[in-house]
């Protein structure tokens, strides 16, 4: 700017040199005005901005703040240079300026066009110096505080770094309680429970080995079981003896507290008991020392012992830590005691609601009741195996949905009405109809399910009705399995209805599965995925039945993790050998001769069966029955004489279907009598109607 007129032209600047001066009133004799003259103005606000520059320039801008500086040059121009910032500038950085400010100042000089005053020069270079000394200790200052913001900045990360392991170290102890809750919580077994706890406050004390001892009232005074061991290997203490209520141990075995002691070496309490006089020889170390008691209810369950071969390890907070997991562990035993007293009582009803089954001849069976993986009430499964009159057996299987008292008790109603049905020998859809008929009457609403099977060995024959249940699995001789699917009706308890009747062959080696659907459905495995496995494992190799059913089982509930109660019965078909059994059969018309052919025939049987002991009972029954047949029924008839392992049977059907019956008669008649004769020698007789006639049937024990 060529003079202060032509500044004054423009108000811009002209506001600027107002504020900073044209240095020319602080001239002397043409020296150049004081260091003074060389501040750097700070205008620290957009309200400053706004007076000096005008409104519409600063929002055009966004001016927050500026620096300035400048003056007059020795040929009277003078000059200015204006920053302007869209942050607000601290007056730190206004002070940085002031050593810019005179060197613009002085490098402007040699283009004033006239030489500078006397003195210039050293003016310039003084008020230079004077800045770059104020620079100087002004930048000391920085390192300083630099330094001791660096120093209280690695003091912070080092306290950080403490608080972060602090709050690790709290985060894994709350993770670790809670997962020891949530654990507890769930878990029923009382070794993986009390396991669990063990090995979860061996970690939260920092012990190096825990140890639970399960409080246990004897005949001869406490005993206190090892349960478990954590932090080490449990052979460490098999060849020490359990302790005993000592002074050290009373405290906890007793339930009068917590006992923590930095050295239990030095406790007036430890050492007095012989044979030992502290721990036994080869114990592992111990001088820190912490017993927690394990209290429900009032009573002692027992105690956990933490161990450490250092002295002082054991502090208040691991006190603390210790003794919450005892309480937690405390009620999970209590359920679990609990849970294990009501389930054996469910078991134990459950096993006097399914007795073993009895003996058929010439069939191999097994049976197996699984009460679910969880829970703790009583089913209403079922299976039974009952032998019916001449010589065939009744196989059933059922379940009655739900749990509980009530479901077990209609189970074993059900169970008890199906046998009598099936001695009253009524075809397996009769039986059914009649079952229905009942659940209908003794649990309405309740859903039934059962499959109900007569198999007659000596005719090779199965027949099978179902009402709502799934399919028994047939395997047969050559190993070919096949589920008896065909025709299933509804489930029982809908009233009165006709349920639909199968047949099967089932001849020498073939073998049989009845099940309930927990043998095959699971929540993770859908029932149709079951059904196919099972079948595989029935196509595969097998064996002796009790092993058969205990290998399927593990496969099928994946080593106990059923979700419902599982009922099998598996029954086997051995083949026959000459020694095993023996038939005669042999038809007759209805006339008298009959009767001392069948005496003769019966006679011969039993001594070619080295069983001449039983020839003059069996002709006996048979002279009655033929005779009586003969009598009555007037048409043909047939006799069959069976030789098992321990019993022979007759059997002599006829057209006939007048049954007979033990009649009281007087002393002159002569009829009425022949049965009390059957009735007197026979193990067990009786009469089952088949379509056109019937069956007389009687045993004798061999």
């Amino acid at each position: 700017m060529s003079s202060p007129e032509a500044v004054r032209q423009v108000p811009l600047l002209s506001r600027l040199i107002d504020r900073i001066g044209n240095g020319s009133e602080d001239a002397t004799d043409g020296a150049l005005p004081p260091s003074a003259r060389f501040e750097v103005l700070h205008v620290a606000d957009d309200v400053g901005t706004r007076e000096l520059w005008g409104e519409e320039f600063v929002e055009e801008y966004g001016v927050r703040s500026a620096l300035a500086f400048g003056g007059p040059l020795s040929d009277e121009r003078m000059f200015a240079v204006v920053l302007f910032s869209r942050v607000p500038l601290p007056a730190q950085t206004a002070e940085l300026f002031r050593t810019v400010a005179v060197s613009a100042r002085t490098a402007l000089l040699p283009f004033s066009g006239t030489s500078p005053p006397a003195g210039t020069a050293e003016a310039l270079l003084g008020a230079l110096e004077e800045s770059v000394q104020q620079q100087a200790a002004h930048l000391e200052t920085l390192v300083a505080e630099l330094s001791a913001t660096a120093r209280e900045l690695r003091r912070s990360q080092r306290e950080l770094r403490r608080r972060e392991r602090e709050l690790r170290e709290e985060a894994a102890i709350v993770e670790t309680l809670q997962q020891v809750g949530n654990s507890l919580a769930a878990e029923l077994d009382l070794d993986a429970l009390v396991q669990h706890a063990s090995d979860a406050a061996t970690r939260l004390t920092g012990a190096a080995f825990g140890a639970f001892f399960y409080n246990v009232l004897g005949e001869t005074g406490e005993s206190y079981l090892l349960y478990v061991i954590s932090g080490v290997d449990r052979s460490a203490f098999d060849r020490f003896p359990m302790p005993r209520n000592t002074r050290v141990f009373e405290t906890t075995f007793r339930g009068l507290g917590t006992l923590r002691s930095d050295d239990i070496t030095a406790d007036p309490r430890y050492g007095h008991n012989e044979p030992h006089r502290g721990m036994p020889e080869g114990h592992l170390p111990v001088r820190s020392y912490l017993a927690v008691p394990v209290v429900s209810r009032g009573e002692v369950l027992g105690g956990f012992f933490f161990g450490h071969p250092d002295p002082g390890v054991f502090t208040e907070r691991h006190e603390r830590l210790a003794t919450g997991v005892a309480a937690q562990t405390a009620v999970a035993l209590q359920n679990a005691r609990t849970y294990r007293q009501e389930r054996n009582t469910a078991m134990e009803l459950q096993r006097h609601l399914l007795p073993a089954l009895p003996r058929v001849d010439g069939l191999a069976s097994t049976s197996r009741y699984l009460p679910a993986a969880r829970g703790m009430e009583a089913g209403g499964d079922w299976v039974d195996l009952i032998p019916l009159p001449g010589g065939e057996a009744a196989l059933v299987v059922g379940d009655v949905m739900g749990k509980g008292v009530r479901a077990a008790a209609v189970m074993g109603q059900i169970r008890t009405a199906c046998r009598a049905y099936a001695l009253l020998g009524l075809p397996p859809a009769d039986v059914l109809e009649q079952l229905s008929t009942l659940v209908d009457e003794i649990a309405p609403g309740h859903i039934v399910t059962c499959a109900y099977a007569a198999l007659d060995a000596d005719r090779e024959r199965l027949r099978l009705a179902v009402a709502g249940h799934l399919p028994p699995a047939l395997r047969g001789p050559h190993g070919r399995v096949r589920f008896l699917d065909g025709r299933i009706g509804p489930p029982l308890g809908v009233g009165r209805r006709s349920y639909p009747e199968q047949e099967a062959s089932f001849p020498p080696g073939a073998r049989l599965l009845m099940y309930t659907d927990g043998l095959v459905e699971r929540r993770e495995r859908p029932i149709d995925a079951g059904l196919q496995e099972l079948r595989t494992l029935l196509t595969g190799p097998v064996g002796e039945i009790e092993a058969d059913c205990d290998s399927w089982l593990e496969t099928l509930t994946g080593g106990g993790r059923h979700d419902d109660d599982i009922a099998v019965l598996y029954v086997h078909r051995p083949a026959a050998t000459g020694q095993d059994r023996a038939v005669v059969v042999r038809e007759y018309p209805p006339v008298s001769d009959a009767v001392p052919d069948a005496r003769r025939l019966v006679s011969e049987a039993m001594h070619s069966w080295n069983l001449g002991h039983l020839a003059t009972d069996m002709m006996l029954i048979a002279d009655e029955m033929v005779a009586n047949a003969v009598r009555h029924a007037r048409t043909p008839l047939r006799m069959e004489l069976r030789r098992t392992e321990d019993r022979v049977m007759l059997e002599v059907t006829d057209s006939s279907a007048e049954e007979p019956r033990l009649m009281r008669s007087a002393p002159q008649d002569f009829g009425h009598r022949g049965i009390f004769l059957i009735d007197a020698i026979a193990t067990r007789w009786g009469t089952r109607h088949i379509e056109g006639g019937k069956v007389v049937w009687a045993e004798v024990a061999a």
